[in-house]
């Protein structure tokens, strides 16, 4: 029999264990980044990296520009409509073609579309000819092929790894993308203070990039049960997304955010200038800050992307992300404001990620390009609803504008939470993940 000495010398170890499997799956590769041990989407993941940098300069850059052309909140609202109503309509189309054609080549195709659009915005500033229909012209087949490339992509994701492992590859992909979200906008205002040219030179070198590591991707064309073509794919996934009540709810959710939420990031640049009265620079610093308390929010997400409250989680993070940008809005301080950027960041990016888990869980494989094309549909509604809210901060102000969105978004998830009965056990009321 085991002597008390004995006992009392195993027990620290026994109850330490769960701790230490914690710890050990924290910071091993099996656990947070275990789909990166997966040869073709660690491929994907780091080709990703130099197209997500693009995106995130070439929006800070875009917003910049159209302010410092016209000194409007209206202009920096007409400039992404260029690009969300584009994006919107082709949106079921594109993600036919995502489900139809091969993915691979979508990819190439659009990066390089998009190179050529921000070479031209580059000379178009060489030479001083820049004006505002210039950049809403070129913005029209920005969100073109945005509509083609994201859909694309995110189903790509599901061809290179297994189903157990999508919902930690969709978690690492947002991580890459906030990766960029911390470095590149701070490139692009340093590189806006040298000359605001450059930034779309350099945009243009990224795309480059990105179509030479995708390049050494294989091909993802559809087996051969997918003959559908790209209209009757189209009208077959809305008719699917419509019958799925689980995703029309998630999308609901989704769309709140996206709506009254997201244009906050377009309207930074009226923060940096007229708010807080700073330089191009601490422009940057702000996107930056969005993406750092992102980035910390992905990585928690591949952790937890297992966890049965998944859902409640969710509807926690909307809620903060609101009570965060009403605070940011009235702050009236640079540094406190880099603050709550960061909780901004952090909030919507653990609502975001798990929204668009949960939507490919419950969605069947055939339709996972239609799925989130749909899904990409709703944040083309962010520079729609940007015109109004442009229009709004021109008459009352950026700080009370954005801090009424806040509290919408607020109002909006709690009554959602409250409506669909999610108890604090975490239950996921809103979906039906068996297929």
């Amino acid at each position: 029999m085991a002597t008390s000495e004995q006992q009392a010398a195993s027990e620290p170890d026994t109850a330490s264990r769960p701790m230490w499997r914690y710890m050990r799956r924290l910071f091993r590769a099996g656990g947070m980044f275990s789909s990166l041990r997966i040869h073709d989407f660690r491929i994907l993941w780091f080709g990703m990296l130099f197209a997500m940098a693009a995106m995130q300069m070439n929006m800070v850059a875009r917003s910049w520009l159209a302010y410092d052309i016209t000194g409007s909140g209206v202009a920096i609202g007409l400039v992404a409509l260029s690009m969300g109503v584009p994006r919107f309509i082709a949106g079921p189309f594109a993600g036919a073609a995502a489900d139809r054609f091969d993915k691979r080549g979508l990819l190439i195709v659009t990066q390089l579309i998009r190179a050529a659009m921000a070479l031209a915005i580059a000379a178009l500033i060489t030479f001083g000819l820049i004006e505002i229909w210039h950049m809403m012209v070129i913005g029209v087949f920005q969100g073109l092929t945005s509509s083609l490339m994201m859909p694309a992509r995110t189903a790509y994701i599901s061809d290179l790894v297994s189903e157990g492992e999508l919902p930690n590859a969709i978690a690492l992909d947002s991580t890459g993308r906030n990766l960029n979200r911390i470095i590149a906008p701070a490139v692009a205002g340093v590189m806006i203070w040298l000359s605001p040219a450059i930034v779309f030179y350099v945009i243009a070198g990224l795309y480059l990039l990105g179509i030479y590591t995708v390049l050494r991707l294989p091909d993802a064309r559809p087996d051969g049960a997918q003959v559908d073509g790209v209209l009757r794919g189209a009208t077959r996934g809305i008719a699917y997304f419509w019958e799925q009540k689980s995703l029309l709810l998630l999308l609901g959710l989704a769309i709140t955010l996206v709506v009254f939420g997201m244009p906050y990031r377009n309207l930074l640049p009226i923060f940096q200038k007229d708010v807080f009265d700073v330089g191009p620079s601490a422009l940057g610093l702000m996107y930056t800050a969005v993406g750092a308390g992102a980035i910390v929010a992905s990585l928690l997400v591949a952790y937890l992307a297992d966890s049965p409250r998944l859902q409640l989680m969710q509807l926690i993070a909307g809620v903060s992300f609101g009570l965060a940008l009403a605070l940011f809005a009235l702050s009236g301080s640079y540094i406190l404001g880099l603050a709550l950027l960061a909780a901004v960041g952090f909030a919507s990016q653990v609502f975001l990620t798990i929204n668009k888990t949960l939507l490919m869980l419950a969605s069947d494989r055939a339709y996972y390009g239609r799925v989130m094309s749909i899904y990409m549909m709703g944040f083309s509604l962010t520079p729609i609803a940007l015109l109004p809210m442009g229009a709004a901060v021109d008459a009352v102000g950026a700080p009370v504008t954005v801090a009424a969105a806040g509290a919408v978004v607020v109002a909006v998830i709690t009554t959602t939470g409250a409506i669909q009965g999610v108890r604090r056990r975490g239950s996921d009321a809103l979906l039906v993940p068996s297929r």
